[in-house]
């Protein structure tokens, strides 16, 4: 008899403690959804939501919807703004043409633009031309230059032209330097040679060394070999 109760009470247990799990899973089940929902990347079932649930998935769908708006992603659908929010809308979109026109990056559409706006956007156009003329690289037309423009693109691009011959980097024409800068580019070329050669680098010409650096160099080669020669002696 006390066998059975003890049986008895085991089961009712058991049955309580599965009860319990059931509930837990259902409520677990019942919290992922709702985040389902939330997320817009995952299956969301709505008819598993409450009413309370439901107005929270909306608020946030709608924030959701705005942030694209704003943004200007293709998502956007400004059927569920409000008035006061397609202000917003409309006014972010004239500032980020604006924008755009004047960077010269991305979509521009001078027709939304007014008279001033179109004059400033032509201001930032002939400032990042002077800018590319200045610098050589990308798109460079002279015709929207002044003169005393021009005449700084030519110093410039003599300048970089002789930054290149010192350095030995790059496109050096030697033809458009002066008498002086030559003398000074065979000088600093000469001298570096002369430092690669003395480094041992194979950039070394030795063609280009005078009688004196020649015979610098072979005595230099004579004491190197004598000092790995000692140095095999001491460490054999």
């Amino acid at each position: 008899m006390k066998f059975t109760l003890w049986i008895s009470i085991a089961l009712l247990m058991c049955s309580a403690a599965a009860s319990r799990a059931a509930a837990q899973n259902r409520q677990i089940s019942h919290s992922q959804q709702f985040a389902n929902c939330l997320d817009e990347f995952s299956a969301c079932d709505r008819s598993a939501l409450n009413v309370q649930e439901l107005q929270e998935v909306q608020r946030v769908t709608k924030d959701r919807n705005l942030l694209d708006c704003f943004n200007g992603f293709s998502d956007c659908d400004k059927k569920q703004l409000n008035a006061e929010q397609q202000l917003e809308i409309a006014r972010q979109n004239r500032d980020q043409n604006l924008q755009n026109c004047i960077d010269g990056i991305g979509e521009c559409n001078l027709a939304v633009l007014n008279g001033q706006e179109r004059q400033q956007v032509a201001q930032s156009a002939r400032v990042r031309n002077l800018q590319a003329c200045l610098d050589g690289t990308g798109e460079c037309d002279p015709t929207q230059l002044t003169a005393d423009q021009k005449q700084q693109v030519v110093t410039a691009n003599h300048d970089r032209n002789l930054q290149s011959c010192l350095e030995g980097l790059g496109e050096c024409d030697h033809a458009q330097l002066s008498s002086q800068e030559q003398q000074d580019v065979a000088r600093v070329t000469q001298d570096r040679n002369l430092r690669e050669c003395f480094d041992g680098s194979d950039l070394c010409d030795r063609s280009h060394l005078t009688a004196t650096e020649q015979r610098d160099m072979a005595a230099l080669k004579r004491e190197q070999k004598v000092a790995e020669l000692s140095a095999r002696m001491i460490f054999p």
